[in-house]
């Protein structure tokens, strides 16, 4: 395989990684149409809205492929930043559609060039763990964005609903996805606990019941992540 040859499969995944990804996207499109019909035919107030379909697939697609390191995760997860950021804003959720639209849509941009070329001499990135200092970084992180998520949106969008919650959700996305991007471990922490538990009430409070089945579904993912990630620490240290 010639030097061309082997950067497309870098960026674009082995064969292996191209059957898997389409086996899971096909398996996660059949569970979003099944709690789509079931949503709609068990609960009177909820309604179909094509952007949430696609957004929730492509994100439920985007985690289980993350969970496995596929690198095909990155494209999954630009269709759902984009579907689910036009979603947000129809809702009255200003907060998510900003971090849909102002930051993960670019960051995961950026970080499907970081897993292929991010290691040692450019090499694939691995799984590493944060050290005490950068884990506290990350905490004063969460704590700051929180408090200038809460005041943006009480600036720019005094109408939201639940901005307390809104901007917890947005400030732990922001650097949990940014360490997924390194690949550190500590991002399915903060996935497991800020993101998923709390959007799950955002977004039942918020009448988005297929986008609150959708972060169930990653905070499941998320416990299963956590312990893949931990394993592949391990065979890279033995």
């Amino acid at each position: 395989m010639n030097s061309s040859n082997r950067a497309v499969s870098r960026f674009w995944g082995t064969k292996e990684e191209h059957i898997e990804n389409l086996y899971i996207a096909a398996l996660m499109f059949l569970v979003t149409l099944l709690y789509e019909y079931v949503s709609l035919s068990m609960l009177p107030l909820s309604s179909f809205n094509v952007y949430e379909f696609i957004g929730t697939w492509s994100g439920l697609t985007t985690v289980w492929l993350s969970r496995t390191e596929n690198v095909l995760c990155w494209p999954w997860g630009i269709v759902s930043a984009l579907a689910l950021g036009y979603f947000f804003s129809m809702i009255g959720l200003p907060g998510q559609q900003w971090l849909n639209w102002g930051y993960f849509l670019f960051v995961q941009c950026w970080a499907w060039y970081h897993w292929v070329y991010g290691g040692t001499e450019r090499t694939i990135l691995r799984v590493t763990r944060l050290s005490l200092r950068g884990r506290l970084f990350v905490g004063s992180a969460v704590v700051v964005g929180t408090l200038v998520t809460y005041n943006a949106i009480d600036f720019l969008a005094p109408g939201s609903i639940h901005p307390v919650l809104d901007a917890i959700v947005v400030s732990s996305s922001i650097v949990a996805q940014y360490l997924l991007a390194r690949k550190n471990i500590e991002s399915w922490v903060l996935w497991l606990g800020p993101v998923n538990v709390l959007s799950i009430a955002l977004f039942y409070t918020a009448g988005a019941y297929t986008v609150m089945a959708l972060y169930l579904a990653f905070l499941i993912h998320a416990v299963f992540a956590l312990r893949s990630w931990h394993k592949s620490i391990g065979s890279i240290i033995h």
